[in-house]
């Protein structure tokens, strides 16, 4: 009696384990299912929604993939259960992932991450040039200049101020040449010291983006302040100017110039000719074609610190 019990008993056993690993199973149905695995996907965008490729993934501090040229990356065969991913990029901010994955339930994920803004180039400087008003007089001004690199966007920039002793200021922002120019402009009226006075000054800048990451600059200061602007002799203002076009000038105050830029704009303000030149230049004839109509001649002064002054004039080619 005891022998046929355990054989129908061992029948039973075979029984239940023949059906248990025969019948497909579905964590959908069983998401308790000790063995249960399923997929990972995620796909990687910058806050501009472009595909970010080179993103290190790593899940559970155990396995790690990159994001291909789409910023695509899966997992297979990942175990159930609570999960820690890692996004990180050169250049961006890490973003922390907690989560949990359920046997047989892929988890597709769609992530964006933050460019870190950096300081590409910070500098101050002043300048001088003729303005053709009804006093024919002298602009004067001084420039705090910050250029970030920033690949989301101008908006993700949310404060952007410069600190002195004497108050703050916001910084204006503009595209600059694949960067944004965070700048300050003082002069004449609106700046709350004389123009001259802002040599030494020490402007702190603070930029912060909408995800809170900072940069700092410290310690921007203008080191010298231009005054003179330069002489065109050739043509005069107003001159009827035939080819070839030989255009005369010189130098004030040579003593920290640096270089000469000159240039010709047209009457929309298209650049015509421009190019740089030794401070010692007082000559300079131009043999393209100029069509007839009104221009003008720019004779701009560098110095070693960045500064410059300029003058132009206006003349029409015959």
């Amino acid at each position: 009696m005891v022998k046929k019990f355990f054989t129908f008993f061992i029948f039973l056993f075979l029984l239940y384990s023949a059906c248990y690993i025969d019948m497909p199973h579905s964590g959908l149905l069983d998401p308790e299912n000790s063995f249960g695995k399923s997929t990972v996907k995620i796909k990687c965008y910058d806050r501009s929604h472009n595909p970010l490729p080179g993103v290190l993934v790593t899940i559970n501090d155990t396995i790690t993939k990159v994001s291909d040229d789409f910023g695509y990356v899966s997992f297979l065969n990942i175990l159930k259960g609570d999960l820690k991913i890692r996004l990180s990029k050169d250049g961006y901010s890490t973003l922390y992932i907690d989560t949990i994955l359920f046997s047989g339930i892929p988890l597709n994920l769609v992530e964006y991450l933050n460019f870190i803004p950096k300081v590409e180039s910070s500098y101050v400087y002043s300048s001088v040039r003729k303005t053709f008003d009804v006093f024919d007089s002298l602009r004067f001004d001084v420039n705090f200049v910050v250029k970030v690199l920033e690949k989301d966007s101008i908006e993700d920039i949310s404060e952007a101020f410069i600190y002195f002793d004497f108050g703050s200021y916001e910084l204006m922002k503009v595209y600059d040449d694949g960067f944004i120019k965070c700048s300050l402009n003082f002069n004449k009226t609106n700046s709350p010291l004389n123009l001259y006075d802002l040599i030494g000054e020490k402007g702190n800048i603070f930029i912060k983006d909408s995800y809170q990451e900072s940069l700092k600059v410290k310690d921007l200061s203008l080191i010298r302040f231009v005054e003179y602007i330069p002489t065109i002799i050739s043509p005069s203002e107003g001159e009827e100017f035939f080819y070839p076009y030989s255009f005369k000038f010189k130098s004030e105050k040579p003593y920290y110039s640096s270089y000469l830029n000159l240039s010709i704009i047209d009457v929309n303000g298209v650049t015509i000719f421009s190019d740089s030149f030794s401070i010692m230049d007082t000559m300079f004839v131009y043999n393209g074609s100029l069509k007839e109509g009104e221009y003008r001649f720019v004779v701009r002064v560098y110095d070693l610190f960045g500064n410059f002054s300029e003058n132009s004039v206006t003349f029409f080619s015959k």
